[in-house]
């Protein structure tokens, strides 16, 4: 095999775009050094296991989910940038690769740059939760009520084919200012 200058960046793009044509799991080193052309035994230069690329697959996809939710949210407050961060993380087609269960996540949290981005996402609750509501217990059970429920919703959004999307998200919305409302009480 001819030889290549590789870097890390360009493994895990390859790594990303495999992921994307055979799903996140799927993922293997020997099945990325054949995506590059490369020897398997080479993919060791890069990262450590297949585990190892996954974590910088996740870590950058996450990178960008928050980025872009970051984005989504400029000019927005208080209960309506709450509600489209939910809205986003449930619903959004923010990523072909990420598992949207997010527990496919917890497996790789042991990965300094995927739970530093998984910590950028979950503190995003709290904060906006900050500017509705003062009381610290109510922001701390809110936001990990608010959590479970948005990404639950993202795993039954993807997993049921009989869905009528259109109720799902107006239920999901409606469901979100009646839990605020609670914790304003």
């Amino acid at each position: 095999m001819a030889q290549h200058a590789l870097d890390e960046a360009q493994v895990v793009a390859a790594a990303t775009e495999l992921a994307k044509q055979i799903g996140f799991e799927a993922v293997t080193l020997t099945k990325t050094a054949a995506q590059l052309a490369i020897q398997p035994q080479s993919m060791y230069r890069y990262v450590k296991n297949t585990d190892d690329l996954k974590g910088k697959i996740l870590a950058e996809n996450m990178a960008l989910l928050v980025n872009q939710l970051y984005e989504q949210l400029i000019g927005l407050s208080g209960e309506q940038a709450l509600t489209q961060l939910m809205m986003t993380v449930a619903f959004g087609e923010y990523t072909q690769i990420m598992p949207h269960d997010f527990a496919g996540v917890a497996k790789y949290l042991h990965y300094d740059a995927v739970r530093e981005q998984y910590n950028r996402l979950y503190e995003m609750i709290p904060r906006l939760l900050k500017s509705l509501i003062s009381d610290a217990d109510k922001i701390r059970r809110g936001t990990q009520l608010l959590a479970d429920y948005m990404l639950g919703e993202s795993v039954t959004s993807r997993n049921n084919e009989n869905n009528d999307l259109t109720q799902r998200r107006a239920d999901f919305s409606a469901n979100i200012a009646q839990i605020l409302a609670m914790l304003r009480n």
